[in-house]
């Protein structure tokens, strides 16, 4: 069995290649340089909600049958990808038509679970630093239309802390370990699929019916 610290190692690792590629993104890469346009900007959030939205709706029924406790309410971030594209002048009838990823598997047990939440908490990591390269993009002061990349705000460093603890005490074995990469890696995979549609033209078709709307 690996030290429990040996974890956190094994997954950086183990995914460093995918995480270097989506650094590389074309989307996330203009992002984070304030370079995108807006009507880009919302491109990458319409596909980033079709992504977390099923990804936290699998999660959740799986925390619920596993009894593994995850604070959902507090964690989930398609809410925020809605916020922000309400405020961007969205309507919320028009954000749950958007495309969904239908290729999301369910985790098989709990150490599955942890490394697929790892996934999705590790991408707050970058968060503030996008955040701030959008506020000309999205020309505000406050949070609205950034509150996906900004994240837990003041509670990022405790909400982080508190998954890490949760991931560490869930690999408790060599067999939990090995299930905790897969998760991961399972779900990295399926994000970068996911996300290399986030400029196709069915994209774009979805994001001109609102934009379409706001403007008559």
């Amino acid at each position: 069995m690996l030290a429990k610290s040996d974890i956190r190692a094994r997954l950086r690792i183990s995914t460093s290649a995918v995480h270097e590629r989506l650094h590389r993104h074309e989307g996330f890469a203009a992002a984070a340089a304030g370079t995108i346009d807006l009507i880009d900007y919302q491109r990458l959030l319409s596909r980033l909600w079709g992504f977390h939205f099923p990804f936290e709706r699998t999660l959740r029924q799986v925390d619920r049958e596993q009894n593994i406790g995850v604070e959902f309410e507090e964690r989930g971030r398609s809410r925020m990808l809605e916020s922000d594209l309400v405020a961007l002048g969205w309507d919320r009838a028009s954000v749950i038509r958007l495309p969904q990823c239908e290729s999301l598997r369910a985790p098989a047990n709990a150490a599955e679970f942890m490394g697929a939440l790892y996934v999705v908490e590790g991408s707050t990591l970058g968060g503030i630093h996008i955040a701030r390269a959008l506020k000309a993009v999205v020309a505000a002061d406050s949070g609205q239309g950034r509150s996906f990349f900004l994240g837990y705000g003041n509670r990022h460093r405790a909400m982080w802390r508190s998954f890490l603890k949760r991931l560490e005490d869930c690999a408790s074995s060599e067999a939990d370990d090995d299930s905790v990469i897969e998760g991961a890696i399972r779900t990295f995979v399926d994000f970068e699929s996911w996300m290399a549609g986030w400029n196709s033209s069915f994209a774009t078709e979805a994001i001109a019916r609102p934009i379409e709307s706001a403007h008559r």
